[in-house]
Formats: C-alpha cells, sequence, structure tokens
C-alpha cells in the first residue's frame, strides 16, 4: 500500500484571493478575471472574500474552494459546468490561450503602416482583376 505524500503548496493555495489574482489561473479565463482584477484592490476583505467566491465558482467553475459557496443547486452548478465547458471548447479561446492569435497593435507598429499595407493589398487585387487574371 502507498503512502499518501502532502502535496508541496503551490502560489495558488497560498494564496489568499487566488481567483482575483489572473496570474494564478488558466491563460483560458484570464481575460475574464482582468476586469475584476482591475478594481479589487478598492475592495475591503469581506468584498474580496465574496468576490473571490464568485469568480471560484462562476469562472473557474469550483465548487470545493475554501470560501463561502455561492451556487448550491444542481441546476446553477449544471449551467456553470456547461459555460466553462463551453469556454474549453471555443477555438477562439484555445488559440489566444495558447499565443497563436496576433493583434493589430502587435504586428504593425503604427496606424500609418497598417493603411500603407492594406492599401498595397487592395492595389494588388485590383491590378489582377483589371489584368483578366480571375484566377481560374
Amino acid at each position: 500500500m502507498r503512502k499518501k505524500t502532502k502535496k508541496k503548496p503551490n502560489k495558488r493555495s497560498q494564496a489568499e484571493f487566488p481567483g482575483l489574482n489572473p496570474k494564478l489561473n488558466l491563460k483560458s479565463r484570464q481575460e475574464e478575471i482582468e476586469d475584476v482584477a482591475s478594481y479589487a484592490h478598492t475592495l475591503s476583505d469581506k468584498d474580496k472574500a465574496w468576490l473571490n467566491s464568485y469568480i471560484e465558482e462562476e469562472v473557474n467553475a469550483n465548487f470545493k474552494h475554501s470560501g463561502k459557496k455561492l451556487n448550491k443547486s444542481k441546476k446553477n452548478k449544471k449551467r456553470i459546468y456547461n459555460k466553462n465547458n463551453a469556454r474549453n471548447r471555443d477555438v477562439y479561446t484555445r488559440a489566444q490561450a495558447s499565443g497563436q492569435i496576433n493583434y493589430l497593435e502587435d504586428v504593425f507598429s503604427s496606424e500609418e503602416e497598417l493603411s500603407e499595407q492594406l492599401k498595397e493589398m487592395f492595389n494588388g487585387s485590383k491590378n489582377s482583376d483589371e489584368s483578366g487574371d480571375s484566377g481560374k
């Protein structure tokens, strides 16, 4: 029979309000949590504890957290699990979490550069249409 070994404490388990820290959550959930985290520092500890419980349940679908349980009915839990599963299946969210999505502001250093690139693309497609190249 194996002996049970104690898990080494990680940053998330040591944090007071792990649900309010986007860095301690999965990348697919960080975007939802960042909005809340931007003003959570202005709340009292009691309000932070409630908000942490809310995030743990509604965003993380974690009903085994140490705070107050907000969703007790099977219907609410099923709704939350379904929302979490849909987010996990979402192609855009998965690509964003793995760093496969480039935003225009990351690709182009200025609006002028973007504008020039779009003009070149437009003029290039316009010239190929005029020359009779219809792609056939």
